[in-house]
Formats: C-alpha cells, sequence, structure tokens
C-alpha cells in the first residue's frame, strides 16, 4: 500500500509548468514506471477526480487539487512547517538554529531556538544583517536573480563590499553543493552552516542555519551539514517543493572551514 501511495504522488509530481498535460507514456516514462503500472494508477485517479482526461486522451491535473492546495496555504506557514525540525536540530547538535528570509535587502532572522549552552552564538528574533557576509546572508543571496544582487552589492558601503568576482564564484559553489559554510565572517570565532529551503514555485526564501563557536562547530563541520541537508530537504517537502528540486539529502561536498580563519558567521 506504501508503495502506491509512492507512485501515486510520484505521478502528481510528474507535471510541472513545462509540461501541464501528459500521455499515459509520458507519465510512465517521466517517473520510470511500466505501462500497466501507470495505467493502473492513473485510470485509479481520474476516477478519484485527481486527474482529468482529456479529448486527446493526455491527462492534467484537476481543479480539486488547487482547492485542496488552497487550503493548506491558508492554514500554515513556515514557521509552523519548520519548528518540529528546527527543534530536532537543536537536540542533535546543542546549537542555535535560526530560521531567515529576505527583507528590504537584509538578512531577517525570524525563528530562533537557542543552543541550552552557555557559550552560545546570540541571534535575536527579527534582527537585521546584510546579505554579502556570513553563510545565512550569503546562501539566501545566491538564490536571488542577478539584477537583485547587483543592487545589493552597489548600495553597500564600499568598505563592506568582498570582492565581487570572488562572491560570484562563492556563490556559485554554495548553490551547487547546496549549503553555505563560513568562519569568522561576520563574527569573530563564530561559525555558521546554512541550507535553503524551496518553496512549490522552486523559489528559495528562506533558510536554516546552525551557528556557534568554532571551538565547538568546526570539529562537527560534516555531520551537522548532513543533518542541515536532511532538514532542508524535509522542510521544502512540505512547502511543496519537487523531489527534483531538492536533492537526496546527502553533502555534494564537503568543505572544512578555513584555518586561516578560525570560526565563522
Amino acid at each position: 500500500m506504501i508503495r502506491a501511495v509512492e507512485r501515486a504522488f510520484a505521478i502528481f509530481e510528474a507535471f510541472d509548468p513545462q509540461h501541464t498535460m501528459l500521455t499515459l507514456q509520458e507519465i510512465g516514462q517521466r517517473i520510470g514506471l511500466s505501462k500497466a503500472t501507470t495505467y493502473r494508477l492513473v485510470n485509479c485517479l481520474h476516477d478519484l477526480g485527481y486527474l482529468v482526461r482529456l479529448e486527446d486522451n493526455r491527462y492534467c491535473l484537476s481543479l480539486k487539487l488547487t482547492r485542496l492546495s488552497g487550503l493548506v496555504r491558508s492554514t500554515i506557514g513556515i514557521r509552523e512547517i519548520a519548528r518540529p525540525i528546527m527543534r530536532d536540530l537543536v537536540q542533535k547538535t546543542l546549537e542555535t538554529i535560526t530560521l531567515n528570509t529576505v527583507a528590504q535587502g537584509q538578512r531577517l532572522c525570524i525563528e530562533v531556538f537557542d543552543t541550552p549552552s552557555p557559550l552560545m552564538s546570540i541571534v535575536r528574533e527579527g534582527e537585521q544583517t546584510p546579505l554579502l557576509h556570513g553563510a545565512t546572508g550569503k546562501i539566501l543571496l545566491a538564490y536571488l536573480s542577478s539584477s537583485e544582487i547587483d543592487r545589493i552589492f552597489r548600495e553597500a558601503p564600499a568598505s563592506k563590499r568582498p570582492n565581487r568576482a570572488l562572491l560570484e564564484k562563492q556563490l556559485a559553489r554554495y548553490r551547487e553543493q547546496g549549503y553555505a559554510l563560513t568562519s569568522s565572517e561576520r563574527v569573530a570565532g563564530v561559525t555558521a552552516i546554512s541550507v535553503p529551503l524551496r518553496d512549490g514555485n522552486g523559489q528559495v526564501r528562506y533558510c536554516i542555519s546552525i551557528t556557534g563557536p568554532a571551538i565547538r562547530m568546526d570539529r562537527n563541520v560534516d555531520t551537522f551539514v548532513a543533518l542541515l541537508l536532511n532538514a532542508s530537504k524535509v522542510v521544502s517537502g512540505q512547502m511543496g517543493a519537487r523531489a527534483d528540486e531538492i536533492g537526496d539529502g546527502n553533502p555534494k561536498s564537503e568543505k572544512k572551514p578555513p584555518r586561516r580563519k578560525r570560526a565563522a558567521g
């Protein structure tokens, strides 16, 4: 039964903005199922009202899904989705976990779960900091449009602007590996790791971060990166992101913080 449910949801995810109407064969090819299995599942979803069979024998998602989607949007938000995951991260890492977004060209912290340790990186809800420095700001910056990045870079004080070419390479690497890691970049002695959260449109408007003293964080980087990537996968999935946009939750690259700069933030 569980396998059938997984396959049914795979059929829903076969549709995207570039493939709003699909034949049985196309559905089967996109999700890797045999023609017979695809036929049974598609007909079941059609009978339940979740798929519409068009005159040319192609299928599309029905308005029943739109109605259900509207109900979800009206009853749950990013905080409700992220809080259980953030609480679990605090228990597993014993470090500060934050949920952040972009507001007026800056990083805005909208939720904080503090470390139980007396030696901590202090982050407060409502705190705003520049996007050009630190893992949290840079992972959000990495998914903004080129014009937005240009504007933010241009409006920053000249003394606060990093080297633009190096910044672009860094942002490209963060997008490729799926997380940002910085050390003593914004706050001396603090290491930070941050992952993007994708929504149903595939866009990144939020991120989850772990911050803490480098003396504790640096020896646990690999473990914390893996935990954050899995958290990103879970939260993004619950926000409606497609499986092929989220990734498998495994690190693509694991880079230690630079030893010459002891910490990150």
